[in-house]
């Protein structure tokens, strides 16, 4: 005679299936909230910066070589020594914003070779501030190629020498209380014309920025 009662073992394994799915869903759930939860946060966090960036609405910085000269001027076998000064004028046009110099490196080349550089010191510039740098660098037997030496007796011979500024700078921005985080600023102050005749006015050099 058939034993009516052989089908429950199958029953007692659905209901441990079912106990299995039923604690995984706590599980799934949760993970689920703390997704969204991380998603939230990621929106919360770009609105804040978006909305931020729109109130401070910040402008590049601005740079120009306002005075150039140069003394001591001589090439001897293709070697160049020389002293240079210049006037930076650094513009920060923000009217939320002020900015740390932590860092400034200028430097000046014929051509494409560098022939001196020197650091200034570091400096705070608030908003809307002009400030104007005074570096003095020093160009102490340098070897040039004969064809640059040759092309820098020419210029000599015309009465003015045309030489790239460089500036290096490492700043962080400062809105309201909060300090960014640093960022590097390079300048390119190309063909800045420096007259040996020191009653020749001064011609000024626009930089171009990389930051």
């Amino acid at each position: 005679m058939a034993n009516p009662f052989r089908s429950r073992p199958a029953n007692t394994t659905t209901q441990q299936q079912q106990q299995q799915h039923a604690a995984a869903r706590p599980k799934s759930s949760l993970l689920r909230i703390v997704i969204f939860a991380i998603l939230g946060l990621i929106v919360i966090v770009g609105l804040a910066v978006l909305i931020a960036w729109l109130i401070v609405k910040p402008k590049r910085l601005i740079y120009t070589v306002e005075d150039a000269s140069i003394r001591n001027f001589n090439i001897n076998s293709d070697h160049v020594n020389s002293s240079f000064s210049f006037a930076i004028r650094a513009y920060n046009p923000n009217k939320r914003m002020s900015v740390y110099y932590d860092a400034v490196e200028v430097s000046t080349a014929f051509d494409g070779q560098t022939v001196a550089f020197n650091t200034l010191s570091p400096f705070h510039q608030p908003k809307r501030n002009v400030t104007v740098l005074e570096a003095q660098l020093e160009s102490r037997d340098v070897a040039l190629s004969k064809s640059l030496s040759k092309d820098v007796r020419a210029q000599r011979a015309q009465g003015q020498v045309k030489v790239n500024l460089r500036i290096r700078a490492r700043i962080r921005f400062k809105v309201g209380a909060i300090k960014l985080r640093h960022q590097t600023v390079k300048a390119l102050c190309p063909a800045v014309p420096i007259s040996f005749h020191s009653g020749k006015s001064f011609q000024i050099t626009e930089c171009d920025l990389d930051y």
